[in-house]
């Protein structure tokens, strides 16, 4: 989705990358569906000219398959528009050459709040292998711009859209009927293998919990804001109300209408905002805890923490969002770089040296503490060994066999 001249993707951005070497100003990022995806946004101001050249260098430019989107500002019959200009035939001239798509369906994206008329300049083009997959549909509300919100949806159901882990909600849960649904049993436990009795336990308690304890959807919450209340939403509503006469009956008297109720909700979201952070601000004091502080900061911003707790992890092109696979993935790609494996082979010479000198070492102490012990034994059976020396003696054998425990 992309509006007021600045894209926003979703669902997940992989890479940024740096803006292309051309004359326009544009930007491309890459995101992972089913295959990775190139998205350039791209703004051709009004008034400048643009080369043919410079537009076919940028084409040349991305990796295909890929979104070439933004604010073209060229008018063409071809998505809808009453008439042609130059920078429409340029950009028509630009969509043959190169074999290209054109998502729009006659959908308005501009208002033009001078003349009070409605043009198509916001361009969705691509590449001919995502045309089937994806749709094209402008909102209907301007949200205080002059640019309809474009929206692309992805409607091939193949990719697992990540979702938050699924966890019970004790406070909801039925404990009678969980005690009648768990019959525990010491016969579960009495297992030769731990692994076997562990199963058992398992799978009579899951099942259990599943019926009698409620859990969470998973579902990604809305972001909400702390300022927003009742007065707002009743402001919007009558925001979109008239925008929607004006949009059929396009009066001077109903853009009035429109342009009141614009500035209304405007100043009752700017105070209320004013209002919820003088609050939070006051509500700061020398107990409350710099994680409180923070929490509040990013809730106020709509950046709550829960929101960002997704399993998701993209490994070696496949998109995994079970969070038992992301830690079995997690745990084989560190195992496999902590082996010896990986190690370089100068390294692993050298280890292999020290611990053989390491080994010798040991075994000649070993050799000691026996001949100690051996010693120790006959000059006590013989009497020749007093209780000052049989104290130190133990105490050197105690202290060998703890350094080559360690060494090994």
């Amino acid at each position: 989705m992309w509006r007021c001249g600045l894209p926003n993707f979703m669902p997940n951005t992989f890479q940024t990358n740096s803006p292309k070497h051309t004359v326009t100003s544009s930007c491309h990022t890459q995101i992972q569906l089913s295959s990775r995806i190139t998205i350039c946004y791209l703004y051709l101001p009004p008034r400048d000219h643009i080369e043919q050249i410079h537009l076919d260098k940028l084409i040349r430019q991305l990796s295909s398959p890929f979104f070439l989107l933004g604010d073209f500002n060229g008018h063409n019959t071809l998505w809808g528009s009453t008439d042609t200009n130059p920078k429409g035939r340029q950009i028509e001239t630009l969509v043959e050459d190169h074999c290209l798509c054109l998502l729009n369906d006659n959908s308005y994206t501009h208002f033009h709040r001078a003349s009070q008329t409605f043009h198509t300049i916001d361009l969705a083009i691509c590449s001919p292998s995502l045309v089937p997959y994806w749709k094209f549909s402008t909102s209907t509300n301007l949200f205080n711009s002059d640019h309809f919100p474009v929206v692309l949806t992805y409607v091939k159901n193949d990719f697992p859209f990540p979702k938050r882990p699924v966890k019970y909600i004790f406070g909801k849960a039925d404990w009678p009927l969980f005690e009648s649904l768990c019959q525990l049993t010491p016969n579960m436990i009495d297992k030769n293998s731990i692994f076997v009795a562990v199963n058992t336990f398992t799978d009579c308690i899951i099942p259990s919990a599943d019926i009698s304890i409620q859990k969470k959807s998973g579902n990604i919450p809305k972001l909400c804001k702390p300022w927003w209340n009742t007065e707002c939403d009743t402001c919007q509503k009558t925001l979109e109300k008239t925008w929607y006469n004006f949009r059929r009956y396009p009066t001077t008297h109903n853009l009035i209408k429109f342009k009141n109720a614009r500035t209304k909700f405007r100043q009752i979201r700017r105070r209320r905002m004013n209002t919820t952070w003088c609050s939070y601000v006051n509500s700061i004091t020398r107990q409350v805890s710099s994680k409180i502080v923070w929490n509040k900061v990013r809730k106020h911003f709509g950046c709550c923490s829960d929101t960002q707790n997704i399993s998701f992890l993209n490994y070696n092109g496949q998109v995994i969002s079970d969070a038992k696979e992301i830690g079995n993935v997690m745990g084989q790609t560190l195992s496999e770089i902590s082996s010896e494996s990986s190690y370089p082979n100068d390294f692993i010479a050298f280890k292999n040296a020290k611990n053989k000198n390491q080994w010798i070492f040991c075994l000649h102490m070993q050799k000691i503490i026996t001949r100690l012990f051996h010693t120790m034994n006959w000059k006590m059976s013989s009497g020749k060994l007093v209780q000052q020396h049989l104290d130190q003696t133990k105490f050197l054998i105690t202290y060998l066999n703890i350094l080559v425990n360690l060494l090994y």
